[in-house]
């Protein structure tokens, strides 16, 4: 009562003092404190204490005040630690300038502004970062995420085993990495990952990379398109033997909500022997599921690989769909490499851009599950032609970055035992699911080739299918009038090489693919080309490692390849 009686006349005061400019709301203050230290006559002493008391209150607030203001500004600025630029004409992508990477990696502020921008932009590229060592490369990526997984490929020049090495020639780094056809990296575990970085050492003209926007890619499908996509799952794995439930396999949602961006993303790898097949959940009213219960009902296989999917993918509401389709991969693949090459011109130059001026020291951000990327032909130019092509490249994972399908259902990651190699820690160890998923993947149903993309896969190198590579090579220089001659010494060298060990057919096709090289023989292009790409095939189905998957990879793919070409027309779309 007594604060109250004395301190309403001058509230007034106050809040006509506050509302005025900054001058008078100063002078507002100390004509306040003198009229408290020196009183009129006819002021109550009460009043004079409450009066001081309400001065000083003032003054207190107003300097807390100017304190928040100083604050904010300080803020501002300190947030402010470098200049983005926008790439021109796509909807993602920037580029920054003139700023050390390396000395922001001591600065919380300035490593958190670096990760929100990266997925901000999707593609963030730092320019002239060529003090970054190695140990700041780690650092700087585990700010970004968790360098944690069973992924790492340690090549026997890497600095760092976490440090994946690339290169144009093997002898400095792999090579002919993520070349297989569009795809985000880690769709080998429960999440893809959050995020990777590239730095290059030594950048070569024409090595470049393209990426492509999957938020872009999804809304331009047609919309039959769309919501199979919408239903599908894509599976994964590694390890020695998965149909016996060796090995870890993921399940993933070929679409989903970006954990981090909230816009649609999907998750896929266009690469054959990344890729075991596709799951579709296929929501029925109840007649219609009765009668496929009947139908199905003496399918052992089918009905055991649909219980098990139904108790893993069950979702927050155990809202499942208790039938399933099980899809080889190829035609899906096919469906979505024609849905990229299909799309209008404006919208490609917003979906996909090429980052073409790479170099040394430029190092790049990427907000993996927002971008799909491929290297370009010119990634794998040999050094005597266009110089040394190094790159560092390091991929985190997230844990609370696991991705959902548009009804909740979270990926899932199955185990079983590994006669060689770890498994990842948040795998699930259920082999008898695996081994029965698995099956029912490779007993995949026929589905409609034409609808879903035909034989459009893109990229020069990619092979036809049912085609020989030597007969592919014979029929490419019998149609160009080419003479035979080259193909006979080259597979006059292969059989030599052939009837000694697998360790010599292999350096004997190494030394036939640089020989051969179309940058390498410019003046004889149309016998070249023919014969590079037979060797090329070769040097793929020789089962070279490219990951670690490869004993399992070729038997199941065999087999994939076997049901795709025997498919017949189908409805899966519609």
């Amino acid at each position: 009562m007594f604060v109250a009686c004395g301190g309403a006349p001058f509230a007034a005061q106050h809040t006509s003092a506050a509302s005025a400019p900054a001058p008078a709301a100063r002078f507002g203050v100390v004509h306040a404190a003198r009229r408290a230290v020196a009183p009129t006559p006819k002021a109550w002493p009460w009043q004079v204490a409450c009066s001081a008391w309400s001065a000083s209150a003032l003054t207190l607030g107003c300097a807390a005040g100017r304190r928040k203001r100083r604050a904010e500004r300080t803020q501002v600025v300190r947030l402010a630690f470098y200049d983005v630029t926008p790439r021109e004409g796509c909807s993602f992508g920037a580029s920054v300038r003139g700023f050390s990477v390396k000395e922001a990696l001591e600065n919380p502020d300035a490593l958190e502004q670096i990760k929100a921008d990266m997925y901000k932009h999707r593609l963030l590229i730092f320019h002239g970062q060529t003090d970054l060592m190695p140990e700041d490369h780690i650092k700087l990526s585990e700010a970004l995420g968790s360098l944690e997984h069973i992924l790492h490929r340690p090549h026997p020049k890497a600095p760092d085993p976490r440090l994946l090495r690339v290169a144009n020639d093997d002898r400095e780094g792999f090579m002919s990495v993520g070349t297989s056809g569009w795809h985000v990296d880690g769709v080998m575990l429960q999440a893809p990952f959050a995020a990777q970085t590239m730095h290059h050492l030594h950048a070569i003209p024409g090595g470049d990379t393209l990426f492509l926007g999957m938020k872009e890619l999804y809304h331009s499908m047609d919309e039959d398109l769309r919501e199979l996509c919408d239903r599908l799952w894509f599976v994964s794995g590694v390890g020695d033997d998965l149909q016996q439930g060796e090995g870890q396999m993921s399940l993933l949602p070929l679409v989903y909500d970006h954990p981090f961006r909230g816009d649609k993303t999907m998750c896929f790898h266009l690469g054959q022997t990344y890729c075991l097949g596709f799951i579709e959940e296929v929501p029925l009213d109840v007649v219609m599921e009765m009668f496929a219960n009947v139908m199905t009902r003496g399918d052992g296989l089918l009905k055991g690989a649909r219980a098990q999917l139904q108790r893993i993918l069950a979702g927050p509401e155990n809202n499942c769909p208790s039938q399933f389709r099980f899809l080889p991969a190829l035609p899906v693949q096919e469906s979505l490499q024609k849905a990229i090459d299909g799309m209008d011109p404006t919208l490609r130059a917003q979906a996909i851009t090429k980052v073409d001026e790479w170099e040394r020291g430029d190092l790049a951000l990427i907000d993996n599950m927002a971008l799909a990327h491929l290297p370009a032909p010119g990634t794998q130019t040999l050094p005597l032609v266009s110089g040394l092509r190094v790159f560092h490249r390091t991929t985190m994972t997230n844990p609370s970055a696991v991705p959902r399908n548009l009804r909740g259902a979270s990926a899932v990651l199955l185990a079983g035992p590994r006669k060689d190699g770890p498994t990842s820690d948040e795998a699930v160890q259920d082999p008898d699911a695996m081994r029965d998923i698995l099956r029912a993947v490779m007993a995949a149903t026929p589905i409609n080739v034409d609808e879903l993309g035909g034989d459009q896969r893109g990229g020069d190198l990619q092979m036809p299918k049912n085609i020989p590579a030597r007969d592919e090579a014979l029929r490419a220089l019998e149609e160009t009038q080419q003479p035979l001659d080259l193909l006979k010494v080259v597979d006059a060298e292969l059989e030599a090489a052939d009837g000694q060990s697998r360790e010599i057919f292999g350096k004997t096709l190494k030394k036939l693919l640089r020989e051969y090289h179309p940058d390498r023989n410019q003046s004889r292009t149309k016998q070249a080309v023919p014969i590079f790409r037979y060797l090329w095939r070769l040097h793929k189905e020789q089962g070279r490692a490219a990951s670690a998957m490869a004993p399992t990879k070729g038997r199941v793919v065999d087999r994939l390849r076997q049901k795709a070409s025997k498919i017949t027309v189908g409805d899966v779309v519609g």
